[in-house]
């Protein structure tokens, strides 16, 4: 591909990493948040509550990290060509 392409491509992906690593950062901290009232609470009722919303944002983060990693991976897959396209453009 040619080289504006290719640095197209670093874009998209990059923006796509950036907002999936907001939605990480915001499912982190209620997975904390629901560890921490799990381990204050009184009632079982409310243990279980927060248990089963630790569990379910702690499963979500594990999906949004896959592809988290897919990303990261075809990210890294045109970084290389873009590399390439640019030696190969400048004779360098």
């Amino acid at each position: 591909m040619t080289l504006a392409n290719e640095a197209a491509y670093l874009y998209v992906y990059s923006k796509q990493l950036m907002s999936l690593n907001k939605r990480i950062q915001r499912f982190t901290k209620k997975a904390v948040k629901h560890k921490e009232k799990h381990h204050l609470a009184n009632e079982v009722e409310k243990k279980i509550k927060h248990q089963k919303r630790w569990y379910d944002a702690t499963k979500k983060l594990q999906d949004l990290m896959k592809d988290h990693n897919v990303i990261l991976a075809k990210l890294n897959n045109h970084q290389v060509a873009f590399a390439h396209s640019l030696r190969k453009e400048h004779k360098v």
